[in-house]
């Protein structure tokens, strides 16, 4: 009779551990499954240019089959989509052509290792281009000649002209100066006499 206890006792606590370990092993499997731990555009980030690519990164190299990457604008609208390649435990998908700017989604979808699909959302942004300002290279200003400045250069050359002549008198010879001066007085006496003259004839 105590034998016959004992050997229940025995079943019971066996099935009890058999459970426990059961539980353990279920759980060390659901925490087995393949994760997403990094991508690139990351999550809520904000690009001043379009990506060439999205990149997604795990903890454990997801299989080659059954992956799915979709980018879409704020409408839901398919911008680029593909299966991606596998590189280790990335998922590329490279874009053909350039995202527009604006609110966009990675819509993503892998089979981790051990066959279990696993999927996300990660949200980013693109903005607009900002053009450099150009500056227009400003035209010489052309000046016009003034009235006073043409003055200015007339008196100048007047000036010039006179000191220019004055020059010229101031050079000359000491001898041929007092034969201007005899010559001047001469003429100036027979002037005199001429009109002396004709007075006198005038009276007679």
């Amino acid at each position: 009779m105590t034998s016959t206890v004992a050997a229940r006792r025995t079943r019971s606590a066996v099935l009890v551990l058999l459970v426990v370990l059961g539980t353990l092993g279920l759980g060390t499997a659901a925490q087995a499954h393949d994760m997403l731990v990094a991508s690139d555009p990351a999550e809520g980030t904000v690009l001043d240019a379009p990506p060439e690519s999205i990149t997604l990164s795990f903890n454990n190299p997801p299989l080659e089959v059954g992956s799915a990457i979709e980018v879409v604008d704020a409408d839901g609208t398919t911008l680029a989509e593909g299966e991606g390649t596998v590189d280790g435990t990335d998922v590329v998908l490279a874009l053909d052509s350039a995202l527009p700017a604006g609110q966009l989604e990675v819509r993503w979808r892998v089979a981790s290792g051990d066959g279990h699909p696993i999927d996300g959302v990660i949200p980013f942004e693109v903005t607009e281009p900002v053009e450099p300002a150009t500056t227009e290279a400003a035209e010489p200003a052309t000046t016009e000649p003034t009235t006073e400045a043409a003055e200015t250069t007339e008196v100048a050359e007047t000036t010039e002209a006179a000191e220019t002549t004055e020059s010229g008198a101031s050079g000359l010879p000491t001898a041929a100066k007092v034969a201007i001066a005899v010559a001047a007085l001469g003429a100036v006496a027979a002037l005199v006499v001429l009109i002396v003259r004709r007075q006198r004839t005038d009276r007679l």
